[in-house]
């Protein structure tokens, strides 16, 4: 029998003592993925945005400059952050489904 039968056979819950049982449910739940970093990486590029229509920057080529170089920064952030985002979630799953095996009746 590999690992991987031998902890979906029996929930991990099922083998801990009620104390870490309830840390581990608590954690659990804290650490699910949530909207929120989507959301501020929106709100950013908002920023950048309203800003670059700010007469003071349209009039001064350094300052355009420096927003060309905070947009492609941003932009890399975005990227990193979408490609670190599907990594979490799909981590935390696997985490998950060890913590709460689902049973043969379990819908998916």
């Amino acid at each position: 029998m590999s690992w991987k039968e031998i902890l979906k056979s029996s929930s991990i819950l099922e083998k801990v003592d009620a104390k870490q049982k309830k840390k581990l449910k608590k954690l659990l739940q804290k650490t699910q993925p949530t909207e929120y970093m989507g959301q501020e990486m929106t709100h950013l590029s908002d920023l950048l945005d309203e800003m670059k229509k700010l007469d003071l920057i349209k009039s001064d080529k350094r300052l355009q400059k420096k927003f060309e170089g905070f947009d492609e920064k941003n932009l890399e952030i975005v990227s990193s952050a979408a490609e670190l985002r599907k990594d979490y979630e799909t981590l935390y799953r696997q985490i998950r489904d060890l913590v709460y095996p689902k049973s043969k009746g379990d819908l998916e």
